[in-house]
């Protein structure tokens, strides 16, 4: 009988010891596999972790012009991400002493790691949205300034042509008071026999004078009043003929003085006139062989020209 008794007792405990083993696997096990979804979830934060922060680090370097505009945005993101980065970092160390840890520790964790996680998308959302904004407005203010430039040139260009316009036309005017000549003539001359009048000769030794004519066209621009026509004889070896020193034979032009040969006061209405100036030559000029130009002057300006040749 005290057999039996003891029998039962051993099979009872055997029992109890089976059930209790079962249990505590059964425990492990479902410990194991909520650790695993645990660090399922945190691997998947990570990624978007790391791919929100590694497409907001793009956008900074793709906008460094912005940056100084930006920093204290840039700096909330920063302190979003770093205190991401401390929870991932908390997960991961209560993730190794698993066994030693309550199974709710890691699930509050992941579920305040991932409102977080959608707070940083949502403020780097906001960042580009205004960063976007932004660059669209400067664009927009970029584009105003060139049409401004474009404006400013235009209108500068048309200043210019106008102030051209205006120099051409001062100048017109300008050359339209100066006095033209036309059909002018140059004649080396000497007496005749029995010295009654002149007449034209080609003989340079023979030379006693110089007839010089020409027409002065009509002009009612050119302001009326007596005149004085400059001739200006030179030889081939360029000197100036004439009868006296540069300091008494000279006139001003473009505020330099010229010597001349002769002079002829002409009184100018803005009728068409004839002027005809005669210079005689003094024995102690000489005169030699070549090409003499004939340069005709009046009111500073040259105003007409010819030629004549002397030989032996």
């Amino acid at each position: 009988m005290k057999t039996k008794s003891t029998t039962k007792i051993a099979m009872m405990v055997c029992a109890l010891f089976m059930g209790t083993c079962i249990f505590f696997s059964c425990s492990d096990q479902g410990t194991k596999e909520q650790l695993e979804k645990i660090e399922f979830e945190k691997q998947e934060l990570q990624k978007q972790f790391d791919s929100i922060m590694f497409n907001h680090e793009k956008v900074k370097s793709e906008n460094n012009l912005y940056a100084e505009q930006f920093a204290e945005k840039d700096s909330v993101i920063s302190a979003q991400a770093a205190r991401i980065k401390s929870l991932l970092a908390e997960l991961s160390a209560r993730q190794q002493d698993g066994t030693a840890t309550p199974a709710p520790a890691p699930t509050t964790k992941t579920s305040k790691l991932r409102e977080q996680i959608k707070e940083l998308q949502t403020t780097c959302d906001n960042y580009m949205r205004e960063l976007e904004t932004l660059k669209a407005e400067n664009e927009a203010l970029k584009a105003e300034n060139e049409q401004m430039r474009a404006a400013m040139e235009e209108t500068k260009e048309a200043n210019e042509k106008l102030v051209s316009e205006n120099q051409s036309l001062e100048q017109k005017i300008e050359n339209a008071k100066r006095l033209v000549t036309t059909d002018v003539t140059a004649t080396p001359m000497r007496k005749k026999c029995g010295g009654k009048g002149f007449k034209e000769t080609k003989q340079s030794k023979k030379l006693e004078t110089v007839k010089i004519e020409a027409r002065i066209l009509q002009n009612d621009v050119v302001d009326p009043g007596t005149k004085t026509v400059y001739a200006r004889i030179t030889g081939p070896n360029n000197r100036v003929l004439c009868n006296g020193t540069a300091e008494e034979f000279s006139f001003d032009i473009d505020g330099s003085p010229l010597q001349y040969t002769a002079k002829q006061d002409i009184e100018f209405d803005g009728s068409a006139r004839k002027v005809v100036i005669n210079w005689s030559r003094n024995d102690n000029v000489k005169v030699v062989k070549g090409n003499y130009r004939v340069t005709l002057y009046a009111d500073g300006q040259e105003i007409g020209k010819t030629s004549f040749k002397l030989t032996k």
